[in-house]
């Protein structure tokens, strides 16, 4: 285990990465209540057990976001494109805490997000999230029930959703934060240009600036800010600050609160290599 200081984290100089360009990462790591992390590579999907050990969980399926619902039951995506036309197709399968793997929705010709049936992110009362592009920028709400509703968006190429308890969204877009008031049904741009806090370390296009959403126990969200290899937090008072830095050659595109006060964070390298780095309350850290 490699150790390093809170101070030492939040301050670590990172290297340019200009020279190269990093393609579109995956966005999501996992916990179930067992203590069972997962992860995507974009290749296929690994597990980390609770002490620590690492196995592939699901081979060969190309995965940007994953979902657990309250059976511990793993869902995620096999997106493809037609090797002789370039058509796009996908899939969603699910993984069973028994290891039994199966396919909610058979393969399908287009991207999922079009179709508007099923999403990675969820609130508490199972209403889920899916942000689309064909037919203007718009977040779609679909309810437990099927009911569906759909919010206009202020800004084009919506990356990734995070529900909070207060009934708002938060949206990853480009360079900004959007906000959107689920009871108003009303969409604003919250933090216009929140890069601005963390100059550009990776040479990534703008709509890939910020990615992955998350939240701790205490409300406060944090941001992988993928261009500035950092994440910045928002305190409840809408405070924001950077709060870690990944080392030189990586960068953050997607994390989560552990139940222990740990951070993980989900880092990718310039040549598409994929981590998990623990980072505990003390500074002590572990890589997967």
């Amino acid at each position: 285990m490699r150790t390093a200081s809170i101070a030492a984290l939040a301050t670590v100089a990172v290297l340019s990465l200009a020279k190269g360009v990093v393609a579109h990462p995956p966005v999501s790591v996992v916990m179930d209540s067992r203590g069972f992390v997962y992860y995507s590579d974009l290749q296929n999907v690994w597990k980390i057990s609770p002490t620590g050990n690492r196995t592939l969980a699901v081979i060969g399926v190309h995965t940007h976001q994953l979902y657990l619902d309250a059976e511990n039951r793993l869902y995620g995506e096999d997106a493809t494109n037609d090797d002789a036309t370039g058509k796009p197709y996908h899939r969603v399968w699910r993984l069973d805490p028994d290891g039994t793997l199966t396919d909610v929705i058979p393969r399908r010709a287009g991207y999922l997000w079009d179709y508007g049936d099923f999403g990675f992110v969820r609130d508490r009362m199972g209403v889920a999230y899916i942000l689309q592009h064909a037919g203007g920028p718009a977040l779609v709400r679909m309810g437990a029930t099927g009911r569906v509703t759909r919010t206009t968006l202020p800004r084009p190429e919506p990356g990734f959703a995070l529900p909070t308890p207060d009934g708002k969204v938060v949206i990853t877009a480009g360079r900004d934060l959007l906000r959107v008031d689920t009871r108003r049904d009303a969409a604003v741009i919250w933090k216009p240009d929140l890069s601005r806090l963390t100059p550009r370390a990776v040479e990534v296009a703008d709509r890939h600036s910020l990615l992955g959403l998350w939240m701790d126990r205490e409300g406060r969200i944090y941001v992988a800010s993928f261009a500035g290899a950092a994440v910045i937090r928002i305190d409840s008072d809408g405070t924001e600050s950077v709060v870690a830095h990944s080392p030189a050659g990586w960068a953050p595109s997607g994390g989560m609160a552990g139940p222990d006060g740990s951070m993980w964070l989900l880092e990718v390298s310039l040549d598409n290599q994929v981590r998990v780095r623990r980072v505990m309350a003390d500074g002590t850290e572990r890589v997967y």
